[in-house]
């Protein structure tokens, strides 16, 4: 009698959580691996992680077929430096019965390896220290697409940004005119905010990876502004942001 097939790979890695047991970035711990949360949507890969050598960390992606393609910022439990990076995973059903993450990953410009393997979700994350936000406070704000040279805005509907800052991140989520949705995460130092990002176009159905940089200033009138030269799909832009209540 021929041995029962492995489950198959899921379409949707949505609410998944994966643990580290391999990396050639660091020495994992077995008691408390650093833990990451998925969560998906069509092609938009977007998601958290926690524990071990990472104090928080928070990542924005593409799934195409079995390999999930990211970027990531996370603050180390040393202090040191919020970290930025990116990795391509591909997704593996071993002899075990057990779906395991792959990874080739490069952090601060070093190349690494390292292996995560499905786990059962945590009932509850731990709430974020509200001791750990920072300059500028980034954290509940919200703004609006004022112009960019990637397409007309809409000034009836602009895209509408919503960011979360702790640690040295934020990150946050997007929607309205071109943009069905779209996820971002990046660092602030020195009055620049590094950024990747990833969105599902209304127009071409398809689903864009890109990174920027912005300047983050203040108006006359108080309130924050956002210019941003950025790169989507391999295409550079500018693109100015304010904000709004």
């Amino acid at each position: 009698m021929n041995a029962e097939a492995a489950p198959a790979i899921p379409t949707s890695i949505d609410g998944l959580e994966f643990v580290m047991i391999s990396s050639s970035g660091s020495a994992v711990s077995s008691e408390s691996p650093t833990r990451f949360r998925y969560q998906q949507l069509g092609q938009m890969i977007w998601g958290g992680y926690i524990g071990d050598t990472v104090q928080l960390g928070r990542f924005v992606g593409r799934r195409d077929g079995d390999v999930v393609t990211i970027c990531f910022a996370h603050k180390p439990v040393d202090g040191g430096e919020v970290v930025l990076g990116t990795a391509e995973s591909t997704l593996r059903r071993a002899d075990d019965g057990k779906l395991y993450l792959d990874e080739v990953f490069e952090k601060d410009g070093e190349a690494h390896e390292s292996a995560c393997v499905e786990v059962e979700p945590l009932a509850e994350w731990p709430a974020l220290d509200p001791a750990h936000t920072s300059e500028p406070r980034m954290d509940g704000t919200a703004f609006v697409l004022q112009r960019s040279t990637a397409s007309t805005v809409n000034v009836d509907s602009p895209t509408r940004f919503e960011f979360s800052e702790n640690s040295g991140i934020i990150w946050g989520d997007y929607f309205g005119d071109t943009v069905t949705g779209g996820r971002c995460v990046g660092r602030y130092s020195g009055g620049v905010l590094q950024e990747y990002f990833v969105h599902h176009v209304v127009a071409s159905d398809a689903t864009l990876l890109g990174d920027s940089t912005t300047t983050i200033k203040q108006t006359d009138d108080g309130r924050l502004e956002l210019i941003e030269d950025f790169v989507l799909d391999g295409v550079p832009g500018f693109s100015v942001c304010v904000q709004v209540d």
